[in-house]
């Protein structure tokens, strides 16, 4: 650009090629916005997924050693706060084995996560398992 008296400010070339080095800086950040919004999300329901594991193995250790077998669930789908739900974005399986070993019973919940894309169960889970053995009063 050149300066003089008369030509002060910017073209209409200049301010077409500004507007449009700023559209794709602003489109770069949408799109960097959009995958952390994303991955954010993901990372939560893994978390909640682990929580709602922890806690059916919670409630497994109030429940007496004769009945643990009870706990046994295949594929109940659950909200967030592991109330069955059929809109849950979570599927819970808890397996109750009481062959594991003599005195020794595994408790496994698996939680799976609802694909983000998909919005169905494809593979995503979150295992949690614990020992439970039954208490012998001497």
């Amino acid at each position: 650009m050149i300066l003089n008296a008369k030509n002060q400010g910017f073209t209409l070339v200049e301010a077409v090629i500004s507007a449009v080095i700023l559209a794709f800086a602003i489109a770069g950040s949408y799109a960097l916005i959009i995958r952390s919004a994303s991955m954010i999300r993901a990372s939560r329901n893994h978390y909640v997924a682990v929580n709602l594991a922890k806690d059916r193995i919670e409630r497994a250790r109030s429940v007496p050693y004769s009945q643990l077998i009870l706990l046994t669930e295949s594929r109940l789908v659950v909200d967030d706060s592991g109330t069955p739900c059929s809109t849950g974005d979570f599927c819970r399986t808890t397996t109750v084995n009481t062959n594991y070993q003599s005195g020794v019973t595994l408790i496994t919940v698996n939680t799976e996560v609802k694909s983000l894309k998909t919005r169905s169960f494809d593979g995503e889970s979150e295992p949690v398992s614990s020992l439970f053995t039954e208490y012998i009063e001497l």
